[in-house]
């Protein structure tokens, strides 16, 4: 979109423009509804383990505490001495990033519009946060899985093998995987593999999260924001969280010296993977 959305004010052109007779005999019209972008299915913010909203990011940044499995106990003989034994904490920083973008429209625009400008430009501007947003959890997911050394590459098409070995990646490290996001291709491959489509016998409960079906119990979700070829395994109680300063804001005001109206929409927002052992990434090629 240009950085200042105006208004031609020239007469419409016709249908018959090319001819020297039908010039402006037969003008054009503009239909009154505007035909949306096909957009994503955005679905991966309702699979993050916890969000931390704006209360609770007293800073400009937050500080995750994570609970570690090191106690132990041991066999104590009587009369000896109990050994200690005291679990232990890690955590993680996270700061939220502000991410935007200016609308600057005419008021001549804005007058002589037949739809709504500047409430599709401000729609379209949110839609596009929440996009930006669903590209921070991916690249949190790949780093997870990179970090844990669970990425798996299978060298061929998606397959029950690889899915399994993923599996036994997280069960193995004591998760329970509860979702797989796949890209278009990978979605392709597992419904032409006919285990995979018994398995999705079980049903869809709502067509609109993407659901393909459940396989080993494993919710398996197909998400344009993940690449083609790639699927990613995980535990949705320990994989990610968001941490959200400041939601989806627009904010409009009048510009006098352009006779415009402008509308800035923010968020700050962050994205960090919990327990890196609770994702596995599957490359197919």
């Amino acid at each position: 979109m240009p950085s200042l959305l105006t208004t031609d004010s020239k007469d419409s052109t016709s249908a018959t423009a090319g001819s020297s007779t039908g010039s402006y005999l037969i003008p054009r019209t503009l239909y009154s509804t505007l035909i949306r972008a096909v957009r994503k299915k955005l679905v991966l913010r309702a699979l993050a383990a916890f969000v931390i909203g704006p209360k609770n990011i007293r800073g400009s940044s937050s500080d995750v505490p994570l609970q570690e499995d090191t106690m132990n106990v041991y066999q104590v003989g009587e009369g000896a001495e109990i050994p200690l034994s005291t679990e232990s904490y890690s955590s993680f920083n996270v700061k939220p990033l502000k991410y935007g973008c200016r609308i600057l429209i005419t008021k001549e625009l804005i007058e002589d519009a037949m739809i709504d400008v500047m409430a599709y430009n401000v729609e379209t501007a949110g839609y596009k946060l929440a996009e930006n947003e669903e590209s921070l959890i991916v690249a949190q997911l790949d780093a997870a899985s990179a970090a844990a050394g669970n990425d798996i590459n299978v060298g061929g098409s998606f397959s029950i093998s690889a899915l399994s070995t993923a599996i036994q990646k997280l069960e193995a490290k004591n998760y329970n995987p509860t979702h797989l996001i796949v890209g278009a291709e990978v979605a392709n491959d597992i419904r032409n593999i006919s285990d995979f489509r018994r398995a999705n016998e079980s049903g869809v409960v709502d067509v609109s999260k993407r659901l393909i079906g459940t396989i080993f119990g494993v919710k398996v979700i197909q998400s344009n924001s993940v690449s083609a070829k790639l699927a990613y395994l995980i535990d949705a109680n320990h994989a990610f969280m968001i941490a959200e300063k400041r939601p989806v804001t627009i904010e409009k005001q009048y510009d006098i010296n352009r006779d415009a109206w402008v509308a800035a929409a923010t968020q700050r927002i962050a994205a960090h993977y919990i327990r890196a052992d609770a994702v596995c990434e599957i490359t197919t090629t």
